[in-house]
């Protein structure tokens, strides 16, 4: 059977580095949507101006770098000939513009589809684990990476918590105190929602929890790095993505008993988001570093066994590979 090209159009790292530019790029502009829809519910016009900048940095790294580049990668995968190149430079320079001008960068549609994105990203970051698992480790290494993120990733949520708990109460209901506000949420039916510490609770075991696996798995030589930053960065960016559903039902009992909207008055909770979709984005893009080479212990072997059959001595030759005719015995 024939075998396929190896570079063959569209297939190999150049199409996947493509894909996975487009994936991210798709999550950061989507990000950057839902933080702008959030800004209308800011009572501080100097918050909004910080988070707007923020966002608005992440929709020029998605829009702007992300998908030309994207874009351009996926043209050009396998061998391309001349005309391919030049449609893939003409996209790379056209396409922002069009998504820009467009609307498309701006359009909430983009959250959905940003869904798709991460499942794709999820993907890549999968086979690029696989690839990176042999990837050997500095002595040392891996403690420090799992310090590093552990400590962000915990840092993450006592700033969530905070902002659940405390800033974004006070944002909301600037008239009372903390202990005023909880009073009133308490003498309603069911007292205060208890989502919040949930999810700090539950985010913090989890954060020690895969910190401690990672530390044995490093020991036992089962854990490098690579999987260590790629887990870490997927860590953040999952804390603050539950950290939208773990405010909704104390927001809703601050709307109802005091009036306003549902939305977050605290901009803590949107600087997070941003956070943690550039995590999530890093953590697709970093498959992309060249794996340690594998060795294919059955292709050595066969190479072996072929060179054998060459150089070896043998009964039909003379030990360096040339027939011998057999002599004749004459009775």
């Amino acid at each position: 059977m024939a075998r396929m090209p190896r570079r063959s159009p569209f297939a190999g790292r150049h199409a996947r580095a493509g894909v996975s530019f487009l994936a991210a790029a798709v999550i950061l502009a989507a990000t950057s949507v839902s933080v702008d829809l959030a800004l209308l519910t800011f009572p501080s016009e100097q918050w909004r101006a910080i988070v707007a900048a923020a966002s608005q940095a992440m929709e020029f790294a998605g829009v702007w770098v992300a998908l030309p580049v994207g874009t351009a990668l996926l043209l050009t995968a396998g061998e391309p000939a001349a005309w391919r190149r030049a449609l893939a430079v003409a996209a790379a320079v056209a396409t922002p513009i069009v998504v820009q001008l467009s609307g498309a960068a701006r359009s909430p549609f983009l959250i959905l589809l940003a869904l798709a994105a991460a499942v794709i990203g999820y993907a890549l970051i999968v086979f690029g684990v696989a690839e990176h698992r042999r990837d050997p480790s500095p002595p040392g290494r891996v403690p420090v990476a799992v310090a590093v993120l552990a400590t962000a990733n915990l840092l993450v949520i006592a700033l969530g918590a905070l902002h659940l708990l405390l800033w974004n109460p006070l944002a909301r209901v600037p008239a009372l105190d903390m202990g005023q506000i909880y009073l009133v949420l308490g003498a309603g039916p069911g007292g205060v929602d208890a989502t919040p510490a949930v999810w700090a609770f539950g985010a913090a075991f989890v954060t020690i929890a895969a910190a401690v696996a990672a530390l044995v798995g490093a020991v036992r030589g089962l854990v490098n790095t690579h999987l260590v930053v790629t887990c870490g960065l997927l860590l953040v960016h999952a804390t603050s993505f539950f950290l939208w559903g773990a405010g909704i039902g104390l927001g809703e009992q601050l709307a109802s008993t005091f009036g306003g909207p549902i939305g977050d008055a605290s901009p803590v909770a949107s600087l997070l988001a941003l956070v943690g979709a550039a995590c999530l984005a890093g953590a697709i893009l970093m498959q992309l570093l060249p794996a340690a080479p594998a060795v294919d212990d059955e292709a050595d072997a066969a190479e072996q066994d072929w060179g054998g059959e060459q150089d070896g001595p043998s009964g039909s030759g003379d030990g360096h590979g040339v027939p011998v005719a057999p002599a004749s015995v004459t009775p």
